[in-house]
């Protein structure tokens, strides 16, 4: 992260733009992706206004390889496509989304993502090759026949082995299966199951029993003085494994996601990888 003193009071964007000597729409851009800080505390209010004195803090600009869907195809046949989506990529309609992307690839517009995962959210993504196996798949899915597990770093240390969490969101029911894989002295590295899909249920009930997800920006912690979880980027939430009795061919089918150099470099910097 980059450090800088505000020397006159200005509003966080221009701030920015000048600093870095962009626009103010990429200013604007990296201000949305909630990985600046004012006096340690996360800003994403373009119109924030700083004054004398305040330390901004910007996260380092690095470069990425470019992502190759080929290399995440980890799972094909005549009916369904599981991708290891990375983080930063929406999952679908968009353009320059996963769905797009492997459209794209496979020359082939029928192809349809069955489910979703956040944009930050890394992991295995199922699509349907037409809107038949789509709506066969969609059934699985409201009938609960997909299990599906997730790996998640969050602060705090675990005291538990299981835990079972029912508590809604948006008002409809949902319910987390909590297992402890390891703990450190300040975080522990979570299996999460969930047998209902509701948006972000994973990173609510993890806030909600106190142990926040690394890096979650809407539901984690608001202050943040470590500059080792400054430079995380995103949260530390990975969709790891899809097990399901396939509705055509009736075989058990589990499929499973390697986690990406930003997990398992945080992880081992932690002590819990």
């Amino acid at each position: 992260m980059k450090k800088i003193k505000v020397e006159k009071r200005a509003n966080l964007k221009d701030f920015i733009a000048d600093y870095l000597n962009i626009s103010k729409n990429k200013a604007k851009e990296l201000i949305d992706s909630r990985t600046v800080f004012v006096n340690n505390r996360r800003v994403w209010i373009s119109s924030y206004v700083l004054n004398a004195g305040d330390i901004v803090e910007i996260p380092d600009q690095e470069k990425t390889e470019k992502w190759s869907i080929e290399k995440n195809i980890i799972y094909e046949d005549k009916y369904i496509i599981g991708i290891n989506k990375p983080p930063f990529l929406e999952s679908e309609s968009k353009k320059g989304s996963v769905e797009d992307i492997l459209r794209s690839f496979k020359k082939d517009k029928k192809i349809k993502a069955v489910h979703r995962l956040d944009r930050e959210t890394s992991g295995i993504l199922l699509f349907a090759k037409n809107s038949n196996v789509f709506e066969r798949f969609k059934k699985a899915w409201r009938d609960k026949k997909i299990k599906k597990e997730y790996f998640a770093i969050s602060h705090g240390k675990a005291e538990f082995k299981k835990k079972v969490v029912n508590l809604p969101v948006d008002g409809k029911y949902a319910k987390s299966f909590i297992y402890t894989v390891k703990t450190s002295s300040d975080f522990t590295l979570f299996r999460v199951e969930i047998p209902t899909g509701r948006k972000h249920q994973i990173r609510i009930h993890l806030s909600k029993i106190r142990y926040p997800i690394v890096g979650d920006k809407l539901y984690g912690l608001k202050d943040i003085n470590s500059s080792l979880l400054k430079n995380v980027k995103r949260q530390m939430l990975h969709s790891y494994s899809i097990s399901f009795i396939h509705p055509y061919t009736k075989e058990r089918i589990t499929i499973k996601a390697e986690i990406f150099p930003d997990f398992k470099n945080f992880g081992k910097r932690i002590r819990l990888l």
